[in-house]
C-alpha cells in the first residue's frame, strides 16, 4: 500500500530537515538524483517551471524569483542550480542546506553532454555536428520554452574576456578543451567553497555506487531507506 506523501514527509521528519541542492552540472547524473530525492518524499518543481520562472531573471541580478521558488520545495536539480555560483547565494539564503555536487568522468560528461544536445536541441535547430553549431543556430528560435532562451543560455558558454573586454566566441560552445576545463574548475570551486563544512557537501561519482547509500547516510536518513540506484536520462 503506498503511504501518502504528507504522512511520509511527516514520518521521515522532511520538514524540518535542511533543502537538497543537487549542483552537479547537467548530463552528471542529476537525473538520477531527483529520483532518489523524490522516492524518499522530498518535494522538487517540475524542470520547465523552474527554468522559466527562475534562470534569466538570476542572470539579470534578480534573486527574487530564486528565494520565492525555494521557498516552496525541499529539493532542487539541473538549471539553474547546475550553473556557475548558483550555490553560493542558496547558501546564504537558506543557511545549513545540504548540496551534493554529481561528478563524472571529463571526457564521458563531454560526450554525453554532447550526445544529448545533438539528439535533442540541435536536431530540433536543424544542426547534425558541433562544429555546424554557431551564433544565428538558436537565435530568434523558439526550441525550447520560448524564442531565444536557449541563444542566451549559449551566449553565456561563449563569452569570454579579452584585456577586460567582453567578446563571444561561439566555437567554445562546444569546443571540448574549454568546456571541459570550465567543467572541472567549477567543481573545484564548490569543494573549495564547502571545505570547512564537509557536512554539508556530497561528492558523489553515480558511476561507483550501485545504491542510494551514501544519499542517505549524508541526509542523516534512516538507513532501511536504501535502495539500488535508478539509471535515468542516459545519452545513448
Amino acid at each position: 500500500m503506498m503511504i501518502p506523501l504528507d504522512k511520509l514527509r511527516n514520518f521521515l521528519g522532511i520538514n524540518k530537515r535542511p533543502k537538497v541542492f543537487c549542483i552537479g552540472y547537467n548530463k552528471t547524473g542529476t537525473t538520477t538524483v531527483e529520483s532518489v530525492l523524490k522516492s524518499l518524499g522530498y518535494s522538487m518543481p517540475k524542470q520547465k517551471d523552474q527554468e522559466m520562472t527562475v534562470v534569466e531573471e538570476l542572470h539579470l541580478g534578480n534573486y527574487k524569483p530564486l528565494r520565492a521558488l525555494c521557498s516552496k520545495y525541499d529539493a532542487f536539480q539541473d538549471m539553474p542550480f547546475s550553473q556557475g555560483v548558483t550555490y553560493a547565494v542558496l547558501d546564504v539564503m537558506f543557511p545549513g542546506s545540504k548540496f551534493i555536487l554529481t561528478t563524472r568522468d571529463s571526457n564521458e560528461w563531454f560526450e554525453s553532454l554532447k550526445r544529448f544536445h545533438l539528439k535533442g536541441v540541435l536536431k530540433r535547430a536543424g544542426i547534425n555536428k558541433v562544429e555546424d553549431f554557431g551564433e544565428a543556430t538558436f537565435k530568434d528560435k523558439k526550441i525550447y520554452l520560448h524564442q531565444n532562451y536557449l541563444h542566451n543560455i549559449a551566449k553565456r558558454h561563449a563569452a569570454k574576456l579579452v584585456d577586460c573586454e567582453l567578446h563571444y566566441d561561439w566555437s567554445l560552445v562546444y569546443n571540448e578543451e574549454y568546456r571541459i576545463a570550465l567543467y572541472e574548475q567549477r567543481n573545484q570551486e564548490v569543494i573549495k567553497f564547502f571545505q570547512d563544512r564537509r557536512d554539508q557537501l556530497l561528492v558523489l561519482n553515480l558511476a561507483n555506487e550501485v545504491d542510494n547509500s551514501k544519499i542517505i547516510e549524508f541526509l542523516d536518513l534512516p538507513g532501511k531507506l536504501v535502495a539500488q540506484l535508478p539509471c535515468l536520462n542516459k545519452s545513448q
